[in-house]
C-alpha cells in the first residue's frame, strides 16, 4: 500500500537590502504558495528605519562565515540567494563559501554595472581611497580646483571619514540615514534623503548647491542613475568607484531571472 508523503517545501535565505532584493520577495510572496516555499530576507542593519519587505525578515549581520553557517543549518535553509549590494563584498564572499561547505545551491543577482555614455566625463578609480587620492592630487596642482563649488558625495555611509578633514573642498553628502560625523565636520553640507531619485528633481539639486564634481560608486541600477545623467546634463566630471571583482557563482542580473532559478529548484519538491 502507498502512503501519500507529503514533501517539504524548499526554504530560501535572501540575502537583501537593494531594491532588487525587495522586488524579488514582492514577488515571490504572490506567485509561489507556501507549500512550495518559505523564505526569510536578511537586511544588514546598518539603515536604523529600513524599508521592510514582503514576507518574514530578519536585521543584523551573521558573525562572519561561522555565524553564517549556523544560521543556515540552524534555520534549515535549504536555498541560498545573494542580491545584496554590488560593494556589499564579504556578505557575498561568506555567502559563497557557506554554500559550497553546506552544499545548498546558490545564486548571485548582481544587477549590471553603469556603462560610461559617450557624453559623460568619467574618472574611474578602484576604491574610496584612490578617489580621495585623487582629489588630493588635483588640489596640489591647482589648489582648489573646486573652489566656486562642491562635490556631491553619493557613496554611502561608510568610509565618509576619508574625505573628512583631508580635503580642503565643499562637499555636499547625501546618505540615507545622517552620519555620526555630522558635528565633526562643518564644512560639509549634509542631506537626507532615499531613492528612487528623478532627473528634475538632480539637476534642481547639482544647480542649486553650485556642483562641479559628482563622487559615486558604480552601483548600477535605475534608482540612483538620475544623478549621472544629471552630472551628464551639466557636463560636470564624475569620479566613479569601479566595482569589486566579483565571485565566481552561478550569476543573474534581473528578479524575474531569479525568480525563475527559485521556481525551478521549488520543482524539484
Amino acid at each position: 500500500m502507498l502512503v501519500n508523503q507529503k514533501t517539504m517545501p524548499e526554504k530560501l535565505l535572501i540575502l537583501g537590502g537593494t531594491s532588487e532584493a525587495y522586488q524579488l520577495a514582492e514577488n515571490l510572496d504572490k506567485q509561489l504558495p507556501q507549500e512550495n516555499l518559505n523564505f526569510i530576507s536578511s537586511l544588514a542593519g546598518s539603515t536604523k528605519k529600513p524599508n521592510i519587505p514582503a514576507g518574514k525578515f530578519r536585521t543584523g549581520g551573521f558573525g562572519g562565515l561561522a555565524g553564517l553557517k549556523n544560521f543556515l543549518v540552524k534555520e534549515e535553509i535549504s536555498l541560498l540567494l545573494d542580491a545584496t549590494h554590488p560593494f556589499a563584498e564579504n556578505i557575498s564572499k561568506n555567502a559563497l563559501l557557506a554554500s559550497s561547505d553546506l552544499a545548498l545551491p546558490f545564486l548571485v543577482l548582481n544587477r549590471p554595472p553603469w556603462v560610461k555614455h559617450s557624453k559623460d566625463q568619467w574618472i574611474e578609480v578602484s576604491s574610496l581611497k584612490n578617489a580621495v587620492k585623487y582629489l588630493k592630487n588635483v588640489e596640489k596642482k591647482t589648489g582648489s580646483l573646486f573652489s566656486t563649488g562642491s562635490i556631491f558625495l553619493t557613496t554611502g555611509n561608510k568610509e565618509l571619514w576619508l574625505f573628512q578633514n583631508s580635503l580642503n573642498y565643499h562637499f555636499l553628502v547625501r546618505t540615507v540615514e545622517e552620519p555620526e560625523l555630522v558635528s565633526e565636520w562643518p564644512q560639509a553640507t549634509f542631506l537626507k534623503d532615499r531613492g528612487p531619485y528623478t532627473l528634475e528633481n538632480e539637476i534642481k539639486l547639482l544647480k542649486k548647491h553650485k556642483i562641479s564634481m559628482l563622487v559615486a560608486k558604480n552601483s548600477g541600477g535605475i534608482s540612483t542613475y538620475a544623478k549621472i545623467e544629471a552630472a551628464r546634463y551639466f557636463k560636470i566630471p564624475v569620479l566613479m568607484v569601479r566595482r569589486p571583482e566579483m565571485i565566481t557563482a552561478k550569476s543573474c542580473q534581473t528578479v524575474n531571472e531569479a525568480v525563475d532559478w527559485v521556481n525551478l529548484h521549488c520543482s524539484y519538491n
